[in-house]
């Protein structure tokens, strides 16, 4: 019985094979960027975590202290804990070098006494005039560098080697050359290495440093040594073995993570469409040969078997293809991944090959198969169901499609007012994931609408059609109607693609416009200077020198030294500003929220409290007067929220504080940006000139007008939303096989019907007008569902979404220019698509046709 099944099966898959390579494909796409997105998380993570463990060495634990570092007493206690083999501190900065082509170069800050027992440094020992670099390097001015560096810059020992520091340009001695292994092979080999109390000065670290590796005695075990560790060193000291500190880099990279696992998870259902379209219309095609397999004696339940078997062997095919896929697509998602952790979070990581994930392989596979069974359950249970006189009749008695009954009407309905209605009146919290049931519950509520929701935009369309097209407008239009269910799969997936699309870009458009609105309240004064082209640097800053140079210049009115660093906070982090608040209050316009705006500024200014941001009391759900507690090296700090304002400088949230205050708890005197207001009747742009002419040469430093640096925070704002704009053509893409695939099946459907339209004299340019319009008719509905379903998406996004991940709530922002934008671009992919179908409607042979059954 299932030989006799499967043969059947693989007569109707020779028959149509374009029918079925594009159904495997619609499900490849899915699952392809599903393994994608996971595969390139796993890869970005383990360069992350290569990085830490190549310059670790044989370290096997590591104090750190989060990116201020901590002062040099804590060297002590690690020294004297007992257990502790080796104590080492270290330094790491990613500088930049004074030639031409200001090349990054990560620097490690070591202490040659005991680091060659951490190490091993295999330096080029032929014509070298030195007996041992490592005891060389204690001089001053010397540098140790990676082979594939000095090859780069043609240095070779004894040469001058130029960089920029927070003391300015100094010149470092090449005192001597490792091959690129081990730690030389990190950061693509540039890596240099000096003394770790030159380092401390050249890079403004103060007495801080900014971790100590660790190695245990042979009859202490790691675990226990780390006990021990935490419990003499002070809370806000970490203790933890390289690999973890790898690993816990991803909290850092979570927001994103989260948004390209939702887009992965709308191309899988988008592919899902597709299968469910492909087998609702082969159960139709099917018709009578399921109803001689029934006469003959073919249980309703082989009959389901035949088509779920299908689906299983489909969804396999289309997995395997979706995994290959998949990972050559993560070699461009890992490398946008990479980008946007080195612009926007500051991360230093060491190109890897792609790693092959098997768990995840085998979750994404299995996704794959459950999508097409999901898919081809209710045709194949339909096509069990069909009553086998009924099923013999000829085509034209059989009746047509139900359209869609009033229990699923009103089910369609109340899915969707629900799941609004707990957008709109849930509490919101930062990570509750859970509520991304809310708008699965109003996708599940739209796809239950779409039969009737296509059939009376398609009558709509009708008097419309026929207007600009005549006759064949309105074939087109009634093929429509009178096939709800199947135009409905069909548009159900162009519509989950647009509906992705119109969402996110609601989205993006919301986030920038409240973004460029908050830097006109905030980001307003005459001139920045900063340390990097991206948001901020971990590693690299400016010291109080450089402020003092600026602030001694002409015209200069008053100058105020931000830093902005992260510090751990509740399993997670927290941004923290600190600036001279006087000046800023003086030119901010942002509203102090929650308090009396004169008592908050007195506060927070005298370092009695901190000023808290919206998404930050969100996250957390605090308030004013709740008290933050946070662990900083030196001592805990404790101080009230005395005001809230709304900011949009980290999806974690940011705390405001004095920086005095900082300097105070964290022993840090570093600056990462100076904002500079210049006296009245100033010209920004001749002083930015002057300023430049200044520092040329001496200090490595970018400097903005205000309208430069908030076109550049826009420019990185784009930059973090690349892989939305590559999920978005993903989508349309996806859907755009949909077409396709429905088209292909139409033609296929209604083979006899347009046989009959030949035989009456239509004409080959007419049937191929036919087909065009017919894929014009399912591009609109599919435009108006994709707008229905994706304004009810936007309101959760950027409400729900959007506080979910960095506690936002984002305006509601209907993008109408991106509707627009889109009419032509899916009319185009619509008629694109459906060239083929219609070039082979155009062969057709009329009585081969009208025969066709």
């Amino acid at each position: 019985m299932f030989a006799m099944l499967a043969q059947i099966t693989w007569q109707q898959w020779r028959q149509h094979r374009l029918r079925t390579a594009l159904t495997i494909l619609g499900i490849a796409l899915g699952v392809a960027v599903f393994f994608a997105v996971r595969t390139a998380n796993v890869t970005l993570l383990s360069s992350l975590t290569t990085t830490i463990e190549k310059v670790a060495g044989k370290t096997t634990l590591q104090v750190t202290g989060g990116e201020a570092g901590f002062p040099e007493a804590i060297w002590d206690i690690a020294r004297d804990t007992p257990g502790v083999k080796i104590a080492e501190p270290a330094i790491e900065v990613i500088a930049h070098t004074a030639f031409e082509d200001e090349g990054n170069l990560l620097i490690i800050g070591v202490d040659m006494v005991g680091d060659r027992e951490l190490r091993e440094y295999q330096f080029d020992e032929e014509h070298s005039e030195i007996g041992d670099p490592l005891i060389a390097l204690a001089q001053p001015d010397s540098i140790l560098i990676a082979r594939p560096f000095a090859e780069k810059h043609a240095l070779k020992e004894g040469d001058k080697l130029p960089l920029f520091t927070s003391q300015g340009k100094k010149e470092f001695t090449v005192r001597g050359i490792f091959q690129p292994k081990g730690m030389g092979e990190v950061f693509g080999g540039q890596i240099a290495v000096m003394d770790v109390f030159n380092a401390q000065f050249v890079f403004g670290r103060g007495k801080n440093f900014d971790r100590i590796d660790l190695l245990n005695e042979p009859g202490v075990t790691v675990a226990e040594l780390q006990q021990r560790l935490r419990e003499r060193l002070p809370a806000g000291i970490d203790v933890d073995r390289p690999a973890s500190r790898g690993q816990g880099l991803e909290n850092t990279i979570s927001g994103l993570n989260i948004g390209m696992t939702v887009s992965s998870f709308i191309a899988l259902l988008v592919g899902t469409f597709i299968i469910f379209n492909t087998f609702s219309i082969a159960v139709n095609q099917r018709w009578k040969e399921i109803g001689i397999l029934r006469a003959l004696g073919v249980e309703r339940p082989n009959v389901q078997r035949m088509f779920l078997g299908e689906a299983v062997v489909m969804g396999l095919f289309g997995s395997a293809c979706g995994i290959g896929l998949g990972f050559g697509l993560a070699v461009v998602v890992e490398r946008v991944m990479s980008t946007i952790a080195d612009q926007i979070f500051g991360l230093v990581s060491t190109r890897q090959p792609m790693v092959f994930n098997w768990k995840y392989a085998a979750l994404s596979f299995v996704l794959g198969l459950v999508a097409s069974l999901l898919a081809a359950w209710a045709p194949a249970r339909a096509a069990s169901m069909l009553n086998p006189a009924a099923a013999l009749h000829n085509i034209e008695t059989r009746q047509r499609e139900a359209v869609l009954g009033r229990a699923r009407l009103v089910l369609g309905v109340a899915l969707v007012v629900t799941g609004l209605l707990l957008v709109r009146f849930s509490p919101l919290r930062a990570g509750l994931y859970v509520q991304f049931s809310y708008a699965i519950l109003i996708i599940l509520g739209m796809i239950a609408l779409l039969p009737k929701l296509s059939e009376w935009t398609a009558r709509a369309l009708r008097p419309v059609m026929d207007r600009l097209f005549g006759s064949e407008g309105v074939l087109a239009v009634d093929a429509m109607i009178q096939s709800p269910r199947r135009t409905s799969t069909t548009v159900g997936a162009l519509m989950i693609g647009l509906m992705f699309v119109f969402a996110t870009g609601a989205y993006v458009q919301s986030y920038k416009q409240v973004v460029d609105r908050w830097m006109r309240q905030s980001i307003n004064s005459d001139l920045f200077v900063t340390t990097t082209e991206g948001a901020r640097s971990k590693t690299w800053h400016f010291n109080e020198a450089l402020s003092e140079k600026i602030g001694a210049m002409p015209g200069v009115k008053r100058l105020e030294n931000i830093r902005f660093t992260f510090v751990p906070y509740a399993q997670d982090s927290v941004a923290i500003i600190a600036l001279e608040f006087d000046g800023w209050f003086a030119r901010s316009t942002l509203e102090i929220e929650d308090a009396d705006a004169r008592t908050a500024q007195r506060l927070v200014t005298s370092g009695a409290g901190v000023i808290a941001a919206r998404n930050f009391c969100t996250r957390y759900g605090l308030k004013v007067g709740d008290t933050i507690k946070l662990a900083t090296p030196a001592e805990p700090f404790e101080r009230p929220i005395v005001g809230i304002i709304e900011d949009y400088s980290s999806e974690k949230g940011t705390l405001f504080m004095e920086r005095s205050l900082y300097k105070r708890y964290w022993n840090d005197a570093a600056i990462d940006i100076v904002d500079i207001n210049l006296l009245p009747g100033v010209d920004r742009t001749a002083f930015k000139q002057q300023l430049t002419r200044a520092i040329k040469g001496e200090q490595r430093a970018f400097i903005y007008t205000q309208e430069e640096w908030r076109a550049n925070i826009m420019k990185l704002l784009d930059g973090f939303f690349v892989m939305t704009y590559m999920q978005m053509l993903v989508a349309i893409f996806t859907a755009a096989v949909g077409i396709v695939n429905a088209l292909v099946i139409s033609t296929a459907e209604r083979k006899r019907e347009l046989g009959v339209l030949r035989a009456l004299g239509g004409e080959r340019r007419q049937i191929r007008k036919l087909i065009l319009l017919e894929a014009v008719v399912i591009a609109l509905i599919g435009l108006v569902m994709g707008v229905l379903a994706g304004m009810a998406n936007t309101y959760f996004i950027v409400r729900t979404a959007s506080a979910m991940i960095g506690g936002y709530i984002v305006p509601f922002i209907v993008p109408v220019k991106l509707i627009l934008l889109s009419l032509p671009i899916i009319l185009v992919i619509a008629l694109a698509a459906a060239w083929w179908p219609a070039r082979r409607t155009m062969q057709l042979k009329v009585i081969e046709a009208i025969g066709y059954e």
